[in-house]
């Protein structure tokens, strides 16, 4: 049986944040939509990440509070998703800012926001190691950070595998008797 895929973005409807950030992000922002608890989640072309994060820090977004991917496997996507946020800036204090990019599956890289939002490295780390997706200009890229230098390796060929990939298969370590 297959398992739907939860939706990308939540449906559209209005927010008081939606105007200000429609003008500052022009052609950016490809589509909106607010989340059940009221924070606005906007998808934004790929290319354009690096671009919405310097504009958000400029609006007062001040840390990135998660970076995390899900995998769409059946479309042959990756669906990057930020969450931004504020501690400073008193109108944005209990705004969390939902910012999504989809990039391909079979090609996942997207530029890395960590000299933007140092917040964003460990992140950005975790999702190499677990996805695959690799955030260009991150200098620890390739590099393990979570996991252990022996593991999820392929034994064939030496390449490293993604163990939050829908299509990862967990190795018989010989654990289950």
């Amino acid at each position: 049986m297959a398992v739907k895929a939860p939706p990308k973005c939540p449906p559209p409807a209005d927010h008081p944040l939606l105007e200000k950030l429609r003008t500052a992000l022009g052609d950016a922002l490809l589509s909106h939509g607010v989340t059940p608890e009221g924070h606005l989640c906007l998808m934004v072309p790929p290319g354009k990440v690096r671009e919405v994060a310097a504009k958000l820090k400029e609006l007062g977004f001040d840390h990135v509070l998660s970076l995390s991917a899900m995998d769409y496997m059946a479309e042959g996507k990756f669906l990057v998703m930020y969450v931004y946020a504020s501690y400073l800036n008193p109108d944005l204090k209990n705004q969390l800012l939902h910012v999504r990019a989809e990039i391909p599956r079979n090609d996942p890289k997207i530029a890395s926001i960590a000299d933007i939002y140092p917040s964003a490295d460990y992140d950005e780390r975790e999702c190499h190691e677990m996805f695959g997706i690799w955030f260009e200009g991150n200098q620890h890229m390739g590099k393990r950070f979570l996991l252990d230098p022996d593991c999820c390796i392929d034994e064939k060929t030496g390449k490293p595998l993604y163990p939050l990939r829908k299509d990862f298969k967990v190795p018989d370590w010989g654990l289950m008797g």
